[in-house]
C-alpha cells in the first residue's frame, strides 16, 4: 500500500514537472499578404491566321494572351506587324473592354497605355483591322516617367513653354518627346494646349505615380492637342509632349492655363 502510495505521487510529479517546464503553445503564426512580383517583360512573336477565333467587335481572326497587371502601375502594349494593320483590344477578368488601339504605335502598328484600376488578370486581344493574316510581335512592359527635377508652378496668366522635340529625346515609353512636370491643385480645372506646325501634336498627362490620366490627339483644331483635366488632388503631374507616331522631331509651344 505504501509503495503504491509512493508509484501515484511519482507520476503526479513527473506530470505537474511536464506542465512546468515543458515546451510553451506554438502562438498562432502570422500570415503575411502575398507580396506581387516585380513585372516582367513580355515579348511573344506569333502569327495570325484565318482558323483562329474571332475578334466580337471586329470579326476578324484574333488571339487571346493572358496577364496580370497590377494597381496603379503603368503598362505599354505593343503590337507590331508587318502583314497586316494591327489592332489592340484590351479586357478585364469579365471580358469587358478597358482600352484599344488602331494606329497609335506608329505607321499601321497599335499601341496601348494603360493603368489599371486594381490588380488582376487582363486579356490581351490581338487582332486586325483590315482583315488580313501574317506574322505579329506582342510587347508588353511596366514604366515608369522621369519628370523634372523641379515641377513648375503656373502663374495667374499661365504657362507657356516653347521648346524642341530632337532625336534623342526618348520618353519612358519609347517615343520622341518632352516632359513637364507641372505642380497642380486639387479642384482646379486646367487647359493644356500643345501646338506645332513642325509634328502632328500628341499629348499625355501622367499623374506622380505614372498613371495615365488623360490623352489626346486633335482637340485643339489642325494637328494640334488639347487636355481639359480637372485635378483631384494636389500634386505634381507630368505632361508628355510628343507626336502621334513618336517619331517626329520639330518645335513646339506648350501652354497650361487655369480655366474659368
Amino acid at each position: 500500500m505504501f509503495g503504491r502510495t509512493l508509484l501515484v505521487m511519482a507520476f503526479t510529479s513527473v506530470v505537474m514537472l511536464d506542465v512546468v517546464v515543458g515546451k510553451p503553445v506554438p502562438a498562432e503564426k502570422k500570415v503575411e499578404p502575398k507580396k506581387e512580383l516585380a513585372f516582367k517583360p513580355i515579348e511573344i512573336n506569333g502569327d495570325l491566321n484565318v482558323k483562329d477565333a474571332k475578334d466580337a467587335k471586329l470579326d476578324a481572326p484574333s488571339k487571346r494572351y493572358t496577364v496580370r497587371l497590377q494597381k496603379d502601375k503603368s503598362y505599354i502594349i505593343d503590337l507590331a506587324s508587318g502583314d497586316f494593320d494591327s489592332y489592340l483590344r484590351l479586357l478585364d477578368k469579365a471580358g469587358d473592354q478597358l482600352a484599344e488601339d488602331d494606329d497609335e504605335g506608329g505607321d499601321l502598328n497599335a499601341r496601348i497605355i494603360y493603368s489599371p484600376a486594381k490588380t488582376e488578370d487582363h486579356q490581351i486581344v490581338v487582332t486586325t483591322f483590315d482583315g488580313q493574316v501574317g506574322k505579329f510581335n506582342l510587347r508588353v512592359r511596366e514604366f515608369t516617367l522621369n519628370g523634372e527635377a523641379k515641377p513648375r508652378a503656373i502663374a495667374k496668366d499661365g504657362l507657356t513653354i516653347n521648346d524642341q522635340i530632337q532625336a534623342g529625346n526618348t520618353t519612358a515609353f519609347g517615343k520622341l518627346g518632352k516632359t513637364f512636370s507641372i505642380e497642380m491643385k486639387a479642384g482646379v480645372t486646367y487647359t493644356i494646349d500643345l501646338e506645332s506646325s513642325d509634328v502632328d501634336s500628341y499629348l499625355y498627362l501622367f499623374d506622380s505615380k505614372s498613371k495615365l490620366l488623360a490623352q489626346d490627339d486633335d482637340s485643339g483644331g489642325d494637328l494640334n492637342s488639347r487636355i481639359t483635366f480637372r485635378a483631384v488632388r494636389d500634386g505634381v503631374h507630368h505632361i508628355v509632349a510628343t507626336s502621334l507616331d513618336g517619331s517626329e522631331t520639330g518645335g513646339f509651344t506648350l501652354k497650361v492655363r487655369k480655366s474659368e
